[in-house]
């Protein structure tokens, strides 16, 4: 009888508003969830039979059914955080992660340090990417853990310096040169630098300017007597003079423009104490001679002595303050000693069918049949998203658009609970006219 298919095609109604109402329910219940992507229920029509009616061919159906629930990965809005540790995806891809039980995705990139000093998720799931090569910076293409294992940053040696100095042409010549003996009455001009030995040792390195003939000056390199393993010249001086390469002379033009050096090039050979290299040779630019050259200019003007600029390539051992990450997801360390190093950089996944992978809580998906393999590869390369640091990608949740559904999913049920009782009631009609 048709009125009783008729209770059956309500009820699978009801059955299917249900779950379009749960559906929306869970997505109103995820909208602060990091990476949460909203899901849509889609239904279908079932067919009961076929009739021949009078004027042919009809078709009875039998209500409707859930098809599937997708969800729905559009990008979500970004919230910024105060956790440099906390990432986010703009545009494609998924943050792979792994466990003892297997490996997983997400979008939600809530992520910090544990006490191994592994990136991981709030479960403790391990974020994948690639190591990269110490010396060159280039990824090894093996995928693994994020550790912060380099906690030190190793030293490197002094092997330049660049030296700008204004020397005052007014000084007083001296005629008989630098005497280590005397310094101070047998130099015009000092200023002194640290640099570096192989170890990451700090040495304070002095220059001894010393005007020897208008037009004319000498430099002398110089350690403190206990920072060096050369012997001083005499008992009791204060400062050491390099033996290689610690002398040379200036020669400048009537227009106070440096015009000769000797030696050209300048290299001094360092004899630090302290247990580095026994011998550290540094190059010494003190800027353009004769025009030709690099760096900022040295010269002699009738003004004071002083140090336009000075800069050195070496610096000591450092220990790890900070960690960021940039769009391109690689894991740099900032260091006490100034410098930041690439440790690690950030894999993400992409797969054909996004809709086919499968749910398994926590906000990660798994690989399934319908969804194919995922394809590895970084931010920023292919069609790959960037990556953004210190934001959580929120979740695509449109509430207005929820409280829509949600009203049209209530109004459907009412109305399939309606068509029931009317068919209950016109059945209890039936029954009467027997009585």
């Amino acid at each position: 009888m048709t009125l009783t298919a008729a209770m059956f095609s309500s009820i699978s109604g009801i059955d299917s508003n249900s779950t379009a109402i749960a559906v929306i329910g869970d997505n109103i219940a995820n909208i602060n969830t990091p990476g949460f992507k909203q899901k849509r229920v889609e239904f279908a029509d079932v067919l009961s039979r076929s009739i021949t009616a009078g004027g042919g061919l009809a078709q009875l159906g039998a209500g409707v059914k859930t098809n599937r629930i997708i969800p729905i990965y559009s990008q979500g809005t970004f919230e910024s955080t105060a956790r440099g540790t906390d990432l986010a995806i703009d545009g494609q891809g998924f943050f792979i992660l792994e466990d003892d039980s297997g490996v997983f995705y997400t979008r939600d990139g809530s992520f910090h340090f544990d006490e191994e000093r592994v990136l991981v998720n709030g479960s403790g799931f391990r974020v994948q990417g690639f190591a990269l090569n110490p010396v060159t910076g280039i990824s090894t293409g093996e995928l693994g853990n994020i550790s912060l294992d380099e906690t030190v940053s190793a030293p490197r040696a002094t092997t330049l310096m660049e030296l700008s100095v204004q020397l005052d042409s007014n000084d007083t010549n001296i005629p008989g040169g630098f005497d280590a003996s005397d310094p101070d009455n047998t130099s015009n001009f000092r200023t002194a630098f640290t640099t570096f030995d192989t170890l990451g040792n700090p040495h304070l390195t002095t220059f001894f300017f010393t005007k020897t003939a208008d037009n004319t000056w000498t430099y002398n390199a110089a350690l403190g007597v206990n920072d060096t393993t050369t012997a001083p010249a005499s008992a009791g001086d204060e400062f050491v003079v390099m033996t290689a390469g610690g002398t040379g002379t200036l020669t400048f033009d009537t227009n106070g423009d440096l015009s000769a050096m000797v030696p050209d090039p300048a290299s001094v050979t360092f004899e630090y104490a302290g247990g580095g290299a026994a011998s550290q040779a540094i190059t010494l630019n003190l800027g353009p001679v004769a025009g030709t050259g690099t760096g900022d200019p040295t010269t002699q003007y009738g003004s004071d002595s002083l140090v336009n600029s000075f800069v050195q390539d070496g610096f000591a051992p450092g220990e790890l303050q900070n960690v960021i990450f940039d769009p391109e997801g690689f894991v740099s360390g900032q260091f006490s000693n100034g410098q930041t190093i690439r440790l690690a950089q950030i894999a993400l996944a992409q797969f054909p069918n996004t809709e086919g992978l499968l749910s398994v809580g926590d906000n990660n998906v798994t690989e399934a049949r319908l969804s194919g393999q995922p394809v590895i590869g970084v931010p920023e390369s292919g069609a790959f998203g960037e990556l953004r640091s210190s934001s959580l990608e929120k979740s695509n949740v449109d509430l207005a658009a929820q409280f829509v559904q949600l009203i049209i999913s209530q109004r459907a049920f009412q109305a399939n609970t309606r068509t029931v009782s009317t068919a209950s009631e016109l059945l209890g009609n039936l029954v009467s006219l027997g009585q």
